[in-house]
């Protein structure tokens, strides 16, 4: 029976394929298929952040003019980090896919059918977010050529405005320069976007791959429960129990270590964003922004649940599987010789396997704290608005 791979998960393999980065459980997974592409998108990126800076250097005590600056700014350092670190360790994050689903690969149907039943429920999660991505980029897209059609239709006039604030070196109410600079932004869109659904898409496919296994070593722990005890099957699968348990503690820290320089960024990054966002609907100068700040909190919102929550989720199945570990194997009965490999199983299983941010614990309670600290920040802005009033 086939298993669900990565190259199912259309929207994650789809950005992926749009960045130029080879997936296949190759030699040459990690490789670019265009690099040319992404070096020159990766670029362009660059070049807008230095013009959001000095945008914002320029309009530095005009606080409406420097919030959608700041906003889009944490957004493009947010994007290059986190698409920084997985370039530099690639070749990991699909090492650790390649392992997960080699691991996968090995159980029976029954098994396989829990791997797939459980995978295919990132496929969902992972069309959200990246439709959030699509509109946000879309609609910050569409709203300059629709001011633009307004104002000629209605008013006769010709306003040229590019979807984000910029300081340039050259003007860009010329034709030839304003056409130039929307097709920039175009590429900046397309760069944020295969980066965030391709880097933020994978860890919720490594999410879900992890508590597959977890719940396929509480499949496992059913079928040795109906051996006998004292029966030589046992103790064989016994041992394959807890080697498989093993290897999937090995595969988690793995994650919880090449995404941690990731979750770090994801969350002292997010909660500035939100706040911004927030007060941008609280003073909303221009109305044909909502839809474009609505998605775009969508998508910051999204990128936060899959984190925390996702965290929140291994942490609850290994839980579950200490539990049952103590609960259903009948313990007082084993034979002395499997007493000790009982005692390894059970030491092992009260290891909380937690994703880390370095400082910060991917969970619930982490998901709170960045709405709450966004929150506050919003409560900052809106008093210092009314000083300058």
């Amino acid at each position: 029976m086939r298993i669900t791979t990565l190259e199912d998960i259309t929207s994650v393999a789809g950005a992926f394929e749009r960045a130029g980065i080879n997936i296949e459980l190759s030699h040459r997974k990690g490789t670019f298929t265009h690099p040319g592409r992404y070096v020159a998108t990766f670029l362009n990126m660059i070049l807008w952040s230095m013009a959001l800076i000095t945008y914002s250097i320029k309009n530095f005590n005009d606080v409406d003019k420097l919030v959608p600056t700041l906003l889009y700014e944490m957004q493009f350092l947010l994007t290059i980090s986190k698409s920084l670190v997985f370039l530099a360790r690639r070749k990991q994050f699909l090492r650790l896919n390649e392992a997960l689903e080699k691991l996968a690969w090995r159980g029976n149907q029954s098994e396989r059918e829990l791997w797939n039943h459980q995978n295919r429920r990132v496929h969902p999660i992972t069309r959200a977010y990246d439709i959030s991505c699509r509109l946000t980029i879309g609609s910050s897209a569409l709203l300059p050529l629709l001011k633009l059609l307004y104002y000629y239709i209605w008013y006769n006039e010709v306003v040229l405005t590019l979807p984000m604030p910029g300081t340039f070196p050259y003007d860009i109410s010329v034709p030839f320069f304003y056409i130039l600079s929307s097709f920039s932004s175009a590429l900046v869109g397309f760069y944020c976007w295969n980066s965030a659904t391709a880097v933020d898409g994978l860890f919720g496919w490594f999410l879900y791959n992890i508590s597959a296994h977890l719940q396929i070593m509480r499949l496992k722990l059913e079928h040795l429960l109906q051996l006998q005890a004292d029966g030589p099957q046992f103790q064989v699968d016994f041992a394959a129990f807890i080697t498989y348990h093993k290897q999937i503690i090995s595969l988690t820290l793995e994650l919880d270590a090449v995404y941690a320089p990731i979750i770090f960024l994801e969350v002292i990054s997010s909660g500035i964003p939100i706040c911004l966002l927030a007060y941008q609907l609280t003073y909303l100068s221009d109305p044909s922004s909502l839809i474009f700040i609505c998605a775009l909190l969508s998508a910051i919102v999204l990128q936060l649940l899959l984190y925390c929550m996702g965290g929140e989720k291994i942490q609850s199945e290994c839980e579950e599987l200490c539990k049952n570990i103590y609960l259903l194997i009948p313990w007082y009965n084993l034979p002395p010789k499997h007493c000790r490999l009982y005692l390894m199983s059970l030491m092992r299983s009260q290891r909380v396997l937690a994703l880390r941010g370095y400082f910060f614990t991917a969970n619930h309670s982490l998901l709170v704290w960045v709405f709450r600290t966004a929150g506050s920040f919003t409560a900052m802005l809106n008093t210092l608005k009314d000083k300058q009033k």
